[in-house]
């Protein structure tokens, strides 16, 4: 009987124990996984002692070092520092991480030659890396600061660009990277920047002249507010019947931009003769260099032709067949 209650007691004990070691061992486990997430947002792929190998998704789907280093097997030092440099951007930042150095066999093409690793000429081998076979857009529209298209299959299928010669170096290969940058603009194509790396009248036609090639023609009436009330313009008489160019008109005239006239305030006089005389100025520098009874008509004759009103504006506006003209602003 003395035995019996002995073995009980160590058999419970034994229990108690093995229970409270579930627990903590339970509790550890949920508070490794705890600290495990806190300390990395990544997929511990290999641990050798107190050294862990995590993997981290990459910023962009480029370049895996999961594939490389546990898959194939590299050391970092098969890379580093002989290769790439070990710092985030600087590949980028020395300004020839492109195709055509790798295709020389640098960066990448080290190994990715076609005998050590597949090549990187090899465009089936291009969704590899790029997730894609790497076409790009038939056409970009960009909004700002301007209209304008760029189309892709005319640079590359019909004069013969590769890929690398605009990106990296002229653009990045992201869509609205230059409408960020605050200076994509004409003056900046006239300074060989962009576009005018290229499109300045020696390799390419000049970024300041053929405008419709890359811009888009207003459809709708446009209706300035200052600094005359209700002054209505339409390009598809000018461009389309009168068959101007838009350089024409956006050199030294008008500056391609919407609502730049507001800024001109309304003139305000009771003198009718500075009134005539500040009204004929203004024409002579905008409208009238063209409508000087020479090129076109007089901007002193057939006035109702531009000056409409606000009746006329009105009747414009609802008018039948006419539909709804552009404000100065909205441009």
């Amino acid at each position: 009987m003395k035995f019996n209650k002995s073995l009980f007691w160590c058999l419970g004990t034994a229990a108690c124990v093995g229970l409270l070691m579930t627990v903590v061992g339970r509790a550890a486990s949920a508070e490794t996984s705890t600290q495990m997430k806190k300390q990395r947002n990544g997929e511990l792929t290999e641990q050798y002692g107190n050294t862990q190998v995590i993997f981290h998704k990459a910023t962009y789907q480029l370049f895996s070092h999961k594939k490389h280093v546990i898959g194939v097997g590299l050391d970092c030092d098969a890379c580093h520092p002989d290769i790439f440099h070990k710092k985030r951007g600087a590949a980028r930042a020395a300004g020839d991480y492109n195709m055509q150095s790798l295709e020389k066999g640098k960066y990448c093409g080290a190994c990715h030659n076609g005998d050590e690793a597949f090549g990187v000429t090899d465009k089936k081998d291009c969704i590899t890396c790029h997730g894609s076979n790497m076409q790009p857009p038939t056409k970009i529209v960009w909004k700002k600061p301007n209209k304008a298209a760029f189309d892709h299959k005319a640079h590359i299928e019909d004069v013969g660009l590769e890929c690398n010669d605009c990106h990296y170096k002229i653009f990045s290969m992201k869509i609205g990277a230059a409408q960020a940058n605050g200076d994509f603009t004409m003056a900046s194509f006239k300074k060989g920047k962009y576009c005018g790396a290229c499109h300045n009248g020696d390799e390419a036609f000049d970024a300041q002249s053929r405008c419709d090639s890359c811009h888009f023609v207003p459809t709708k009436k446009i209706v300035f507010t200052k600094p005359v009330k209700t002054v209505v313009f339409d390009h598809k008489i000018h461009v389309g019947k009168g068959k101007i160019l838009c350089e024409t008109c956006h050199k030294d005239v008008f500056v391609m931009g919407s609502g730049v006239l507001a800024g001109l305030e309304t003139f305000r006089s009771d003198d009718p003769v500075a009134k005539r005389k500040h009204l004929e100025e203004l024409h002579e520098k905008l409208c009238g260099t063209c409508h000087n009874s020479d090129q076109a008509f007089g901007f002193q004759t057939r006035c109702t032709v531009c000056h409409i009103g606000v009746k006329g504006l009105k009747l414009m506006q609802t008018g039948p067949g006419n539909g709804k003209a552009l404000s100065g602003a909205d441009r």
